[in-house]
């Protein structure tokens, strides 16, 4: 018991040693700690890992930038980042707190709506400011030093080829962080964390800072590299300014949001149409109702949450098994969840470009957040399809397009249920899902219109996204369109099977 504690004891004293030596190199705790606020800007870009228009590198660049404020003095912050998507655009957040009440809203207003997305009070609070010292090095070191006895050495590692020491430091979210200090000059060089991601399995995320300068004797970086395992996430130019004037405003939510609307818990599926659903749980997941069997459209994110989906429509519908998933395309945020289904004995339906993909999938070394799914020697059970394939009972009919090559992923798989005038589709139109009405059509979503006139779909009754729950209409699909300028979209014409 004795060794046990004295070990324990030895690894806080080596992690605070390593670390006020860092603290030192960075300026010093004094000077640290007279900083009234520090603000920054930053831009670059970001290789599109798993989200890039093929389902294998080289990954597509988009820009990347955002803003980080911190009014220490105040105890306010703000942030905001941005991310331009293949095909569809930029998309961002922003998050501002007054101590521990805040909101987080979408700038663009382009996917979310005119809604606030969150109000923060309490510990709901420490998720927003856990992303100051993420992105303020000085201020990382210090509240690393802060948290007293949180603290533990890791004992050495190498980077890069550098040696460092390793400190693992639990942040105020209650997220371990790992920082990286060199061994030589004592220098913070920035900090690891660990994950579980439902396509890679268990990921190590690391941030890397490099090109230092002081201001007013503090040590800021002007770089920063993201790392996802081995490849290279995000790449930054840095640019710091500290004690300058700051407006309240910049600390408020912007005008014109509206407070989350106060919803009546609902159902957790969603009946469209006869025989299809949406799981109001995982936005956008649409369930087709064979006599026989289900099909399931999008397996979103992880296993965990797909399989939250198949265990609501085990008690939905006890005598029907789900034969089918349909994942629209490789990005994790539309087929992470593969695994739960394949654990389910479903076959998944997908183009000739993206099995591969899913097969890897199903093999994924899995640690960190283990599911039940192995997969067989034979590898899961994948069907593939090109262009056209269709699903019928001769009661229900189910109609699956591939609408690639586009310029959001080189294959894409659109659903069309002709017996009710119904579309799904992820990524090639997007509506606010909360605030009502549409945006301007992306120029993806007229050449979704374009697509949809050449597949014979001249109109639909309804069309179901990818990312929520709304059911758009055609008539504010062809109000999207004419928004930016398109009006070759034709009225209504009944569809035949």
């Amino acid at each position: 018991m004795a060794a046990a504690a004295e070990f324990t004891l030895h690894s806080y004293r080596q992690a605070r040693t390593a670390l006020a030596r860092a603290i030192e190199v960075a300026g010093g705790s004094a000077d640290i700690r007279r900083l009234r606020n520090v603000s920054l800007s930053y831009t670059g870009h970001r290789n599109m890992i798993n989200q890039s228009r093929r389902a294998f590198p080289p990954w597509d660049r988009e820009p990347a930038s955002g803003t980080v404020i911190v009014d220490r003095a105040g105890e306010r912050m703000f942030a905001e980042n941005y991310t331009s998507y293949p095909g569809i655009g930029r998309f961002g957040g922003a998050w501002a707190l007054n101590g521990d009440h805040g909101a987080h809203w979408e700038p663009a207003r382009n996917h979310h709506g005119s809604e606030i997305i969150a109000t923060f009070s309490g510990r709901d609070a420490d998720g927003p400011w856990a992303l100051i010292p993420r992105w303020i090095p000085p201020l990382m070191l210090l509240d690393a030093w802060d948290s007293g006895i949180n603290l533990r050495s890791l004992g050495n590692t190498v980077r890069d080829g550098r040696p460092m020491h390793a400190l693992a430091w639990t942040q105020r979210d209650r997220a371990t962080i790992t920082l990286l200090v060199d061994a030589d000059s004592g220098a913070f060089s920035g900090f690891e964390w660990i994950h579980d991601d439902g396509v890679y399995g268990d990921v190590t995320d690391r941030v890397e800072y490099s090109d230092w300068h002081a201001i007013r004797g503090v040590y800021f970086p002007t770089r920063r590299t993201d790392w996802f395992n081995h490849e290279i996430a995000r790449e930054l130019d840095l640019d710091y300014r500290t004690d300058t004037a700051l407006a309240d405003d910049q600390f408020e939510i912007p005008p014109g949001y509206s407070q989350p609307q106060k919803t009546e818990a609902a159902a957790r599926l969603q009946k469209v149409a006869d025989g299809v659903y949406l799981d109001t749980q995982v936005d956008g997941v649409m369930i087709v109702e064979f006599r026989d069997f289900l099909a399931v459209v999008d397996c979103p994110d992880s296993f965990r949450i797909a399989d939250s989906t198949i265990a609501a429509l085990r008690d939905a519908f006890p005598d029907k098994p789900v034969r089918y998933v349909v994942p629209s395309h490789t990005h994790g945020d539309h087929g992470g969840g593969a695994r739960a289904y394949f654990h389910a004995g479903a076959t998944l339906l997908t183009t000739p470009g993206h099995v591969e993909f899913y097969r890897r999938l199903a093999q994924v070394r899995r640690t960190i957040s283990p599911d039940p799914y192995l997969a067989p020697d034979s590898g899961p059970a994948i069907e593939e399809f090109r262009d056209k394939h269709t699903i019928s009972d001769g009661t229900q009919t189910m109609v699956l397009h591939d609408v690639g090559p586009n310029a959001h992923s080189a294959e894409l798989t659109i659903v069309h249920l002709p017996i009710h005038g119904i579309v799904w589709q992820a990524d090639v139109f997007i509506s606010p899902a909360t605030g009502g009405g549409v945006n301007p059509a992306m120029p993806i979503g007229i050449e979704f219109a374009e697509k949809l006139k050449s597949l014979g779909i001249d109109d639909f009754t309804a069309l179901l996204e990818g990312h929520n729950r709304r059911v758009v209409t055609s008539e504010e699909f062809r109000r999207a369109l004419a928004l930016a300028g398109y009006r070759g979209y034709e009225p209504f014409r009944a569809t035949q099977i």
